[in-house]
């Protein structure tokens, strides 16, 4: 599955001013506002100071799709798209963070920065969504790290009719891996992140080594934490510097990685002049090298939107491929990770110096490897879990990687970067699989978490982060799934099944479309007493345990358990006032028939993001008040959404989206 995003640039007139901070991590939407150098990059984000709180709102287009995937549904979605959004919420070292705004009518005039999610049949065939920023204020803005073109509105588009999503496997529904990791990478894309080659959930389809359970790499987090940093962030990590030249000319777009068999790896990109730094780096030791980036399947190398100017116009206009490098201290690197100069990198401080001379190619022999893994229930699963002692099978797909034939390139080997494991029987899949298939055995030294793959030709080498997952459990699965009670007497859920470990070491979480359950016991049998999300009368959702350590019962079991609640009238709001005038802080008041409002869970949105939502107070389970800031006229009877869990009860097209007496959801699976 290819991710991109879809991009509408404004051309800005971009002032001359004196940097005092750094954007270092250059996998963001950035202007110059020089012709030569020294370049300092100018990244596009979301302007705090423009937020109530930090918090940017997104919306969600009320018409939903058209069709979904059997057993999907609207409100299945609509917690997917929140629980995604919420990955980036928990980023302690961010300040931006997301909140949902309810349902909107597309074409709504807002004044205020947001993003809005819709449903289209403008996303192009092959492409499960496009997202990134759609206008900016025209201005630029200062900021504690410096100068930066202001976002006022995002867009994230998925397609209208999700029941025909082209995919190489069939249609994802929506408690797949992949959509949900598409969903966290496309809001990424909103806030103002581009792609990476770190194989984090910013990397595109082809290498992203995000799961559910662990959506966010360490180079997502630093990228994040650096355009939007939060407290003393940036003491805590350190960095590296230097340029990349070809012919003693500065290279641009150079894709730059820090990497070690220890630690993950964080990337950016060269300015113009090819210098470089790499911030947000986890103290460690590390060493570094440089590749070009890769064209397969994209406009643009890696579907980079290229940097621009004064103008609007792009800085790039032709890209040149060369052969990768690590760092060893020489003119010209080396292709061999052995003689890889390393070095530590500590908190606080740059580490200078770390520049290469590359020499051109026609072309990059291996890129855009993915690899895959098979679990006991004959599930792929992409990047591979492996435990350690044992010998398990890894087809890696890529360019490169195969010629006519189905033979594999003449001189290609692979092996780990460092001594995590070994490789043995590397073959070719018969023809026309475009496969090739290796055993992996693991070492009990290493220890659990991504490891990263080297493949070298004879005259280059492609290097793959976080290629394959040490990890000491099985996948877990959900056996059953029974309606008990806790020590209070609240309706709960008695969860049982196998690889469940609560604890300080490996955690389990149980979600149910998106959301997630409130784990209140372990039973002595190893079972798990949940507390469920609120949700609609009859509402069925699909029930999915993800571990700590990246697993998910979807590798087990990719048609979910499910779980039907209890059926029940439909619900309604009764609001006043029927309208809000901007002007001043109005109370809402909302009467709810068939409803059970909870306090902390319950949101209220009007659609618009010129409606500030600053408390939600629920007096009883059908009756709450909104105290709310509006700076537009809305009229609040015909434009309000009240979400408890994963009920949503909207009026903002005049419907009410519930679900009563839904039947179990069967699912799609995935070979």
């Amino acid at each position: 599955m290819t991710k991109r995003f879809w991009l509408r640039f404004v051309v800005l007139a971009v002032g001359s001013f004196l940097l005092t901070g750094t954007c270092s991590a250059y996998y963001y939407f950035v202007y110059f506002n020089t012709r030569t150098g020294p370049f300092n990059p100018i990244p596009a984000k979301f302007d705090l100071n423009a937020l109530t709180n930090n918090e940017v709102p997104f919306f969600i287009s009320g018409f939903g799709p058209s069709a979904t995937a059997p057993g999907d549904s609207f409100q299945a979605i609509i917690a997917e798209i929140r629980g995604a959004a919420d990955v980036w919420n928990g980023v302690g070292s961010s300040a931006i963070r997301l909140t949902y705004g309810g349902l909107f009518t597309p074409g709504t005039s807002q004044s205020a920065p947001g993003i809005d999610v819709e449903f289209s049949d403008n996303v192009p065939p092959g492409l499960l969504a496009m997202s990134g920023p759609e206008s900016y204020s025209g201005t630029t803005a200062y900021g504690a790290t410096g100068i930066f073109v202001p976002i006022s509105r995002s867009k994230l588009m998925l397609p209208r009719d999700l029941s025909q999503v082209p995919a190489a496997f069939g249609a994802f529904p929506s408690y797949s891996e992949e959509f949900f990791t598409t969903l966290v990478h496309e809001f990424g894309h909103t806030l103002g992140l581009q792609h990476t080659q770190a194989s984090g959930v910013m990397s595109t389809g082809l290498t992203s080594a995000a799961s559910k359970a662990v959506p966010l790499g360490a180079d997502d987090i630093a990228g994040i934490s650096l355009l939007y940093p939060a407290g003393n962030y940036t003491d805590t990590v350190g960095s590296i510097s230097g340029r990349v030249t070809m012919s003693g000319t500065g290279l641009n777009l150079a894709s730059v990685v820090a990497i070690s068999p220890s630690n993950p790896a964080i990337s950016t990109l060269t300015n113009p002049d090819g210098t470089y730094q790499i911030n947000g780096i986890p103290p460690g030791f590390y060493s570094v090298y440089v590749h070009a980036l890769p064209s397969y399947g994209q406009s643009t190398p890696d579907g980079i939107d290229y940097p621009k100017d004064v103008t609007g116009a792009p800085r790039v206009v032709n890209y040149t491929a060369f052969a990768t490098q690590f760092y060893n201290g020489k003119t010209g690197g080396t292709r061999d990770s052995q003689q890889a100069m390393s070095f530590t990198v500590t908190a606080g401080s740059i580490r200078p110096g770390v520049d290469f001379n590359v020499s051109q190619r026609d072309s990059i022999p291996v890129s855009s490897v993915r690899t895959y893994g098979y679990t006991s229930s004959a599930v792929y699963v992409t990047p591979p879990s492996l435990a350690s002692g044992l010998q398990s099978l890894v087809a890696m797909t890529g360019t490169g990687l195969l010629q006519a034939n189905n033979v594999i390139t003449p001189g290609l080997t692979i092996s780990p970067l460092g001594t995590a494991a070994r490789v043995t029987q590397l073959s070719a899949y018969a023809p026309p699989q475009p496969y090739i298939a290796m055993y992996l055995v693991v070492n009990f030294t290493a220890g659990p978490g991504p490891k990263h793959l080297l493949f070298s030709t004879p005259s280059d080498v492609y290097v793959l982060p976080a290629a394959f997952t040490v990890v000491n459990n099985p996948a877990p699965s959900i056996a059953s799934i029974t309606p008990a009670f806790d020590a209070s007497g609240a309706p709960a859920l008695l969860i049982s099944g196998t690889a469940f470990f609560p604890d300080a070491f490996t955690t389990t979480r149980i979600f149910f479309d998106g959301l997630p359950g409130v784990i209140e016991q372990v039973m002595p049998d190893g079972s798990l007493l949940v507390l469920p999300p609120q949700a609609s009368p009859g509402y069925t959702a699909a029930v999915v345990a993800l571990n700590s350590d990246g697993q998910s019962s979807l590798f087990l079991q990719p048609v979910p358990t499910t779980y039907s609640y209890a059926p029940g009238p439909a619900a309604s709001l009764t609001v006043s006032p029927a309208s809000l005038l901007p002007g001043g802080d109005i109370v809402v008041d909302v009467v709810g028939a068939g409803t059970n409002f909870v306090d902390g869970q319950t949101t209220v949105g009007f659609g618009t993001s010129d409606v500030v939502v600053r408390k939600v107070s629920v007096l009883s389970p059908g009756h709450l008040q909104a105290l709310v800031t509006p700076n537009a006229f809305v009229s609040s009877t015909s434009g309000i959404t009240v979400t408890t869990g994963l009920g949503v009860i909207s009026q903002a097209l005049g419907t009410q989206i519930v679900v009563a007496n839904s039947a179990d959801s069967t699912g799609t699976s995935r070979p």
